[in-house]
């Protein structure tokens, strides 16, 4: 049974990258990664068993790791329930959150689990997510065997409605963990914090502020579901970010300056592959929390204010849009 008691950081490494999806990673990289995070106090991890081999090639880092970061030192946060793209790989059935957290707790080899997560709710039936599946995750909590019991998926009503019926069951949320709701062209997650906290939800995690590589410097992936209307005005602001000819702003680092500073969300996510992808991470929230975008905070430099206004002028078009999820091939 866990003694980790200790508060979640504020920042936390999404390990969803280990799994070779964005491109090759070895076992060393994902070790020296790790120990990166946990040296800097990124005690976080976050990963699924639908990332792939994430999970067991996290859990051979912290394996190796051992030595230099005891279990108490970190806090693993794993999901259950989707195990593939489509709606049928998913089993939100009782047996199966046994086997899961079992399989999981093997993995990244310790005999419990901080967070465990009922991963993209919104694929699957309400009644079996609130009759079957959080019942049993939270009989393991009362084992012992999961620390913390949650949910995760991107429409945010969806969210609120399992918070609130699980409040009123008298088993409150510990944890809710949401993807691109609050970054530079979405601030839902604004509408939805205070109420998911009213509805006993004690942790709200917000990841992928560069909206699942919408707001990179790199090409925006195909299979983005955003709209067309939304990635031309994207377009619009990389060629006016462009134009500004700076090395000292760019469209990932705005969008990064803005999404870590919401501090409504009690703990931002952010994925890395190598160890420079942490210190740059690290370099990202520190420089965002002194500037305060999301509270009302400005630039110092009047030229690059002035362009982070019209960026916002141009995406403020979109500020309450969301794409369907599941999407219509699920």
């Amino acid at each position: 049974m866990s003694t980790n008691s200790k508060p979640l950081p504020r920042l936390g490494l999404g390990c969803g990258v280990f799994s070779g999806a964005y491109g090759p990673i070895t076992q060393k990289e994902v070790t020296d990664t790790v120990r990166t995070a946990l040296e800097n106090q990124i005690t976080l991890v976050d990963t699924s068993p639908y990332y792939g081999d994430s999970e067991i090639k996290l859990g051979n880092a912290l394996l190796d790791l051992k030595s230099e970061f005891p279990r108490s030192s970190y806090q693993i946060c794993t999901k259950l329930g989707r195990y593939g793209y489509h709606k049928a790989d998913f089993d939100y059935t009782a047996a199966r959150v046994v086997t899961s957290v079992n399989t999981s707790m093997r993995r990244l080899h310790t005999n419990y689990l901080d967070i465990v997560l009922c991963h993209d709710v919104e694929f699957v039936d309400f009644k079996q997510v609130v009759d079957e599946t959080l019942p049993q995750l939270f009989e393991l909590k009362q084992q012992g065997l999961v620390c913390k019991v949650g949910i995760s998926g991107y429409p945010l009503n969806v969210l609120l409605d399992i918070a609130e019926t699980q409040q009123k069951r008298g088993k409150p949320l510990d944890v809710c963990l949401t993807y691109c709701n609050f970054n530079l062209h979405c601030q839902v997650l604004a509408d939805y914090t205070a109420k998911l906290h009213e509805a006993g939800v004690k942790t709200i995690i917000a990841a992928s502020p560069l909206s699942m590589g919408l707001l990179s410097d790199s090409e925006t992936p195909a299979w983005h579901p955003a709209k067309s209307e939304l990635k031309a005005a994207i377009a619009d602001c990389a060629n006016l970010i462009d134009k500004f000819q700076s090395d000292s702003i760019s469209l990932t680092r705005m969008a990064e300056n803005y999404a870590f500073s919401y501090n409504k969300a009690d703990v931002h996510l952010v994925g890395a592959k190598n160890s420079n992808e942490v210190y740059c991470a690290l370099d990202a929230f520190s420089r965002a929390q002194r500037l305060g975008l999301a509270e009302g905070g400005k630039y110092p430099d009047a030229g690059i204010q002035r362009l982070f206004e019209q960026i916002q002028s141009i995406l403020k078009p979109f500020a309450s849009y969301t794409w369907p999820s599941p999407p219509e091939d699920a």
